[in-house]
Parts: C-alpha cells; structure tokens; sequence
C-alpha cells in the first residue's frame, strides 16, 4: 500500500471483468491488515471483523508494521554474485519490508518463499 500498488493484490480476472472500486479494495486490505497485527491486542475481534465488513463501522487505517520474508531454501548457498546472503537467526534474509524507515533494503533470490504460521 506504501508504494501504490494497492490493485496487485487483485485477481487480475476481476480487473479485466472490470467493475473494481479501489476504494473497496482499500478497504478491505486495511481491514486483512488489522487481522495480521502481531500483537493480538491490536486486532480485532471476529465480530468486528464482521461489522467493518458490512460496513456498519468505519476502518481505520492500521498502524504500520514490520515484515520480513525468510528464504530457507537458501540457508547455505552462495549468491549467484558470489557474497554470503544476509543471516538473521541463522535463517537467510530474503525481502525485509520495515515500517517509515529510510534503511530498509531488499535482497531478491531467485528462490525465495514465505512462511506463514498461524497465531
């Protein structure tokens, strides 16, 4: 969302069949982004969930969060270039996406994957 590039989370079927409201689909991503707040105080409850859903509360824009994707197929291989990928935790650092910090940086790996685990 910080770069602009809200309608890429979009089903590109449903953009070709047209009829999409970025509004809508703003919506609906800032709300996603309450459910995944890492502290559970600051997400909302399934009733909530609903509410904002149908529209009956307004959604605030969720605080910003910090995200990082971990490339574990790389763990111990080279980089093409040659240099040792970045470690955090003995895990190799694929994409690291920060919250209004000027020093984040981005590796991209050809193999990289995301691990999502439940709360």
């Amino acid at each position: 969302m910080r770069e602009g590039k809200l309608m890429e989370v979009v089903d590109q079927r449903l953009i070709e069949s047209g009829g999409i409201d970025e509004r809508e689909v703003k919506r609906l991503v800032h709300i996603a982004l309450w459910c995944i707040q890492e502290r559970a105080r600051l997400r909302p409850t399934m009733s909530h969930v609903v509410e904002m859903l149908e529209g009956r509360t307004p959604v605030e824009e969720p605080p910003d969060t910090q995200m990082v994707v971990v490339d574990f197929s790389a763990m111990d291989e080279e980089a093409a270039n040659g240099n040792r990928m970045p470690k955090i935790g003995g895990a190799a650092l694929a994409t690291q996406i920060g919250s209004n910090d000027a020093s984040t940086s981005t590796w991209s790996y050809e193999n990289a994957m995301s691990m999502i685990t439940p709360r």
